[in-house]
């Protein structure tokens, strides 16, 4: 799966899939700086921190980073 698509059908909150534009904008800008799962869950926990005062697990983020992570090297 694409790492976009990843992001577009991950509902973190519970607010319905869509609900997290601009703060997936943010995560995917990330993925050109950061270089490790780890690194990318802080980007995610305090994006989603800002914009919602909420965040799922810290496990939840780690799982989704590692997906991300491994969808970009399947697309090099």
């Amino acid at each position: 799966m694409r790492t976009e698509d990843l992001l577009l059908t991950w509902d973190p909150l519970g607010y319905g899939v869509g609900s997290y534009s601009p703060e997936f904008d943010e995560v995917m800008m990330a993925l050109i700086d950061v270089d490790s799962p780890e690194q990318l869950t802080e980007v995610m926990r305090r994006t989603l921190l800002e914009a919602f005062d909420a965040c799922p697990s810290e496990r939840e983020m780690y799982e989704m980073a590692q997906r991300l992570f491994a969808s970009l090297s399947c697309q090099l």
